[in-house]
Parts: structure tokens; C-alpha cells; sequence
């Protein structure tokens, strides 16, 4: 039998799903807990599971009703089977991203003059299709299309892709089953409740006993180091703690001796703590430190970097006794000012200047004792 992969992912059992974060939280995160029992599927600490959503069944239905098509009408799959186009919208085709390709596409049947000076106009192209999806279009009467059959219509479409998401598990600590910690996407535009695809799949239609898409990716550049006496420090607000719970957990099974420090952020401490359960017996113990950013507890705003900033003297010590630093999360803003700081902090306490703190930096990352897992 072909081994279950990107090309042929295995069908999971969901084995459970819970809220992280607590009711009213604006940072709303998700718990999944996957079955690989029988897969064959195998996963290192620092990999990431692709996970193969289903778009949201009402927006399927909208879609077609504003279409005037016949939901049961068979039409093509990627795959090249066929299926009626309720089921091939709902399991194969992206409907929620417009991109130049596809509004062209669109466009050769809607004919719309303002579709045309968007296509044409590139600023105005990447403002038209931030927030919009194929409903927008077969709803906004200018720029509305009548496809000939549904057939016609999958025919401009794209394949619905995998997500990727840092594994929150160690094999080692839950053998047969491999967990993702997911922030639930949800926004307004154009007057309409929106949200990511995978995520609120996941997050409000999956429930235990349920059979999703998944393979395994690996992520050769994210990995504990070999022995297991090298301290590590792990960065990671928000969602981005996710390969961390992995980490601690992999570090408790090998009974690895070196010390463990997190530095975790969120909004709120009422609302926003992730495996706080997990991580108190931890701390307890002496297994891990932690260091934590509540950003809106405050008048001021604090972030994991100025966590780091404050305990700089005491991580320039742990980065001479040969800590490895781990980061994750988002690469536009967060990724940028903890590297900052890391610079920062090899400057001013390693007494460095800038250009030999960057090649402190440059040094740790060629040992890989600097990884990044940023998104």
C-alpha cells in the first residue's frame, strides 16, 4: 500500500477537541487531539501535521444558490473522479481566496467593467481581494457571472490546499496520536462574519469519531539538540507555544537534564493562559522556568521581548553555557523584535559591538543553537 503523504493523506481519527483559552478570550484557542494508530505515520519533536480542511457547508450552500446552480450536478474533482459539486466545493476547492488567476477566470464570464480596472490596477487588485470570496463576487451585482454549468464554474477554481501547524506533541509522551494547538480565526469584511478556513473547521465542525486529512511534514530545522544537558529557551507567545508543549513534553521523557525556560505572552491572564494545568507542575518542579507576558494587564503594553530585555543578564549567562534559543511564532512583528532584543542583549551584556553581536548570532545559528519556526 502507497504510504500515507501529502499526495495520499491519512484519513485521522479525531480523538478529541477543547478550548485552550477560557470563554471571552480574543485570542481563542483550540486543543486537537489526532488518532495515527495503524498509519504507519511517524513524527520527530519540532515537525508540523498538514491538515486537509472542508469549507464551511453554509458558505457552500450560499455560494451555489447565488450561482443558480444545481448542488447534485456531478462535476470534475482535482483527482480527476467525479462528485456532485455540493461535495466537490465542500472537500476540494478553495472558494474563499481571490486571486488574480481565478478573478481573471471569473471575469472572462462576468464580463464587469469594474472587475476589468481592478485587474488592471495592481494596489487596487490586492485592496479588492483582501477579504472577499467567490460570494462576494457572485453577489455584488456589477460584478456578478452567469457560468454555463457547474462544471464551468469549478473550471476557475483552485484546489482547496493543506494548512500547516507546529505539532504540539511528543510521540514519545502520547504514542499513536499527534496534537495541534490552533488559534481560531475569525474577522468581519465586507459586512459579512468571516474565518479561516482550517481553523474554524476544526475549531466549530469536528467533533471525536471524525475522519480528517492529515499528513506528516517534517521540519529538520527545528529540532532539540542531541544532548539533552543543553539548556534551552523557548519563545513562543500565543499560538506559537504550540511545538514548546512538544518540546517540554519530548525533554520529561528523555528525562533530559538541562534546564528548560519559556517565554510565553498573551492578552489577558483571566482569559488567555494556554495549558496552564500542564505548565504549573512543571514550574513546581523545577522542570521548566517561565516567563510571562500579559501584554493588556496594564496601562503599558508588555511583550515577551521586553521580558527578555529585563532578564538580559541572566540569558547572556545561559547563552555562554550553551543554550539553545527556539522562537515561533509570527514572523511580521513578534520574530523581528525578539531578534532584536537577542541582538541587544549579546551587544550590551556580552560587550559586543553590533557587528560582533550579529556574528555571535550568525555563529549560533550555524551550530543551530538559534531556530526559528515562524509563520
Amino acid at each position: 500500500m502507497e504510504p500515507y503523504s501529502m499526495k495520499n493523506p491519512y484519513p485521522a481519527t479525531v480523538l478529541g477537541v477543547r478550548a485552550v483559552t477560557k470563554p471571552g478570550s480574543a485570542k481563542e484557542t483550540i486543543h486537537v487531539d489526532y488518532s495515527l494508530e495503524g498509519s504507519g505515520l511517524t513524527y520527530v519533536t519540532g515537525d508540523a501535521l498538514g491538515v486537509i480542511p472542508c469549507n464551511d457547508p453554509a458558505l457552500v450552500e450560499a455560494l451555489i444558490t447565488a450561482l443558480g446552480l444545481n448542488a447534485e450536478e456531478a462535476v470534475p474533482m482535482p483527482d480527476g473522479s467525479t462528485a456532485s459539486l455540493k461535495e466537490a466545493l465542500t472537500t476540494a476547492y478553495d472558494i474563499t481566496s481571490l486571486k488574480k488567476g481565478n478573478l481573471t477566470k471569473w471575469n472572462a464570464v462576468a464580463g464587469s467593467e469594474k472587475l476589468t480596472a481592478i485587474l488592471n490596477d495592481k494596489d487596487a487588485l490586492k485592496d479588492f481581494v483582501w477579504g472577499r470570496d467567490m460570494l462576494d463576487l457572485a453577489t455584488d451585482a456589477e460584478t456578478a457571472a452567469k457560468f454555463e454549468n457547474a462544471s464551468a464554474f469549478v473550471g476557475i477554481l483552485g484546489k482547496l490546499t493543506p494548512r500547516l501547524y507546529s505539532i504540539a506533541s511528543s510521540p514519545d509522551a502520547v504514542p499513536g496520536q499527534v496534537s495541534l494547538c490552533v488559534g481560531a480565526v475569525r474577522y468581519t469584511a465586507q459586512n459579512r462574519t468571516r474565518g479561516g478556513v482550517c481553523s474554524t473547521f476544526m475549531a466549530d465542525r469536528i467533533k471525536p469519531g471524525d475522519k480528517v486529512k492529515v499528513f506528516v511534514h517534517s521540519n529538520k530545522n527545528f529540532r532539540l539538540p542531541e544532548d539533552g544537558n543543553t539548556p534551552i529557551i523557548m519563545v513562543g507567545p500565543g499560538t506559537g507555544i504550540a511545538p514548546f508543549r512538544a518540546f517540554w513534553q519530548q525533554r520529561v521523557a528523555d528525562n533530559a537534564p538541562g534546564a528548560n525556560w519559556l517565554f510565553f505572552g498573551n492578552p489577558y491572564k483571566a482569559t488567555d493562559g494556554c495549558y496552564e494545568d500542564e505548565i504549573a507542575p512543571l514550574v513546581e518542579s523545577g522542570k521548566l522556568r517561565l516567563s510571562v507576558a500579559w501584554s493588556r494587564d496594564q496601562a503599558h503594553k508588555i511583550y515577551v521581548q521586553n521580558l527578555m530585555e529585563q532578564a538580559g543578564e541572566e540569558i547572556w549567562q545561559w547563552l555562554e553555557n550553551g543554550a539553545a534559543v527556539y522562537m515561533c511564532g509570527d514572523a511580521n512583528r513578534m520574530a523581528k523584535d525578539v531578534e532584536k532584543t537577542l541582538l541587544s542583549i549579546i551587544s550590551t551584556h556580552g560587550k559586543r559591538s553590533e557587528d560582533e553581536a550579529a556574528a555571535y548570532l550568525k555563529d549560533m545559528k550555524a551550530a543551530k543553537r538559534y531556530q526559528k519556526d515562524v509563520y
